[in-house]
Formats: structure tokens, sequence, C-alpha cells
């Protein structure tokens, strides 16, 4: 028996071991059948791009992003130094991260744009499925805003499902992180790493 003709059950419970990134690089353009797959039927694609090539980067991003954003359930974005300027490049292929109805994880890393984090958070706000989000970020101290910061954190703390969130925001050297004055209904576990509450 052929690879391909598996049932398609088996070759979707199959593609749930590769992240996405991978699983386009082996399997699409294969033939008829696995794009279909891919396009139409796989619901739950997981993009970890803090190490990829700038060029397999664009290629998924303008080949098949426009087609998967309502089925990708987890999303790790970096601006170090393998990919810098990732973040507001992947920013240029979306709309909006509102798009990404399905989301359930999101982490941000090595982030330098105060006015980008301010946009991701807000746009972010009416993912219902999203429970996990990540930030490690680093401002200079001419960005920060003590106030767009506070709407930052509440913001945060109204996700609607909101389970699990992780934070490392430094601002020139100095790490904060300002009180909520929203309560969360749903996070259960919060770390903040060497923050100050402020």
């Amino acid at each position: 028996m052929k690879f391909e003709s598996l049932p398609n059950e088996i070759l979707l419970d199959l593609f749930d071991y590769f992240n996405g990134i991978d699983l386009l690089h082996a399997f699409n353009g294969l033939n008829y059948h696995f794009n279909s797959l891919l396009n139409k039927q796989y619901q739950s694609y997981h993009f970890k791009f803090n190490s990829i090539s700038k060029y397999n980067f664009d290629t998924i991003c303008s080949q098949h992003l426009p087609f998967i954003t309502d089925r990708i359930i987890s999303l790790s974005l970096s601006d170090n130094e393998k990919t810098p300027g990732q973040i507001n490049l992947f920013r240029s292929y979306i709309s909006s991260f509102s798009q990404f109805t399905r989301l359930r994880s999101l982490s941000i890393y090595h982030l330098h744009s105060y006015d980008t984090l301010m946009k991701i958070v807000d746009e972010c706000h009416h993912l219902n499925y999203l429970t996990y989000l990540n930030f490690y970020s680093y401002f200079s101290r001419f960005q920060y805003n003590q106030k767009d910061f506070q709407s930052i954190v509440n913001n945060i703390w109204n996700f609607p499902q909101l389970t699990h969130c992780n934070v490392d925001i430094s601002i020139q050297g100095s790490n904060f992180f300002s009180i909520p004055t929203k309560i969360s209904t749903s996070l259960k576990y919060l770390n903040m790493y060497n923050n100050k509450l402020t």
C-alpha cells in the first residue's frame, strides 16, 4: 500500500506529529491529494518561526498563510539575531492577529517595538481560544509610557480564555510590570521573570 493511499483520517493524524514548517515542506506540492488535505482539511497548524530562514518564512507567509489563518493553533515569532524584523514582516502579511480565530498559544520573543506590542495585544483581545500567551520584550526607556503600559496589562487581563501568561518585559535594563486594575476571571498561571511590579 502506498503512503498516500492511507485513509485521510490516518494521514491527518500523522500530520499532528509535524510542526507547520516541516509539514508544508514535506507534503505540500507532492500531489493534489496532499495539497487538498493541507489546504482544506487539516485543522491544527503549529508554527514556530524562531529560527527559520527568511526565504522559507516569506514562502510560508505569502503562499500558505492566507489559506490557513483560521486553522493555526499556535504561533511563535521572534526578532532575534537570526530572524531580525520578523514580527513586523509577519504583520505585513496579515491584516490583523484577529484573523487567527482558533489560535490557542501565542509567543513573541525579542520584540523591540512598543507600538507593535500595543497593536498585537489589542488585536488579540477578541481571540476566544487564546489560552497561552508569552511575551519576552526589550524596549528603550523613551518608548515607555506608564499609561499605555497599564492599558496593555489590562487588555491582557481581559483576554476571555487566557489561563497561562509568561511575561519578561525589560525597559532599558529594568524589568517592570504594571499591577493590573482589572480582574482576570480565567488566568490560572502567571510567570513574571525578574519583573518589578509598578
